[in-house]
């Protein structure tokens, strides 16, 4: 089974102390969930990915709210190398293929190869590798600012009944 990567963080250091006593914990969270999956899913769009693989990975992510947090839970096993990064290494596996793969060129082409023993043992077959992408972090970060303006603004919305309520 293939551990796949879990994110959690906290909404609580956003706000100073108290704030959140006088939003609705519940409701801020369930528009911070909605926010961050609209976001992950909005960063992925925007990778150069297939949209077959867009699709997967859209789908392949779920959330639980927690009393203070939210998890995001990436369920499709392609989050991990997206996420962690790939180092450079042979693709062995390759030598097993029953059918010629499909390689598409720089330029667009399409070309077929079959992957031998021999073509393995000359170094051929080589993955180069993938940066780590930093597509939860990107949306965690939009979510915290979009959070932060709608925890302000019911904030000042509630300060603004009290004083009116408090000058009466």
């Amino acid at each position: 089974m293939i551990a796949l990567p879990r994110f959690r963080f906290n909404f609580k250091p956003l706000v100073p102390a108290g704030a959140l006593d006088k939003v609705e914990p519940r409701k801020v969270l369930q528009a911070a969930q909605r926010e961050i999956l609209k976001q992950i899913r909005t960063r992925i769009q925007e990778a150069a990915f297939s949209p077959r693989a867009k699709r997967a990975l859209s789908k392949g992510l779920r959330t639980r709210i927690g009393q203070r947090s939210i998890t995001v839970i990436a369920t499709h096993p392609a989050f991990f190398p997206l996420l962690q990064g790939q180092k450079r290494q042979q693709m062995s596996w390759l030598t097993k293929a029953t059918r010629p793969i499909p390689i598409i060129l720089d330029n667009g082409e399409l070309i077929f190869r079959n992957a031998s023993p021999r073509s393995m043992a000359r170094g051929r077959w080589y993955h180069p590798g993938r940066q780590n992408s930093h597509v939860i972090d990107k949306a965690r970060e939009a979510t915290r600012d979009v959070i932060k303006r709608r925890i302000g603004k019911a904030v000042l919305g509630q300060l603004q009944y009290a004083m009116k309520k408090a000058n009466k």
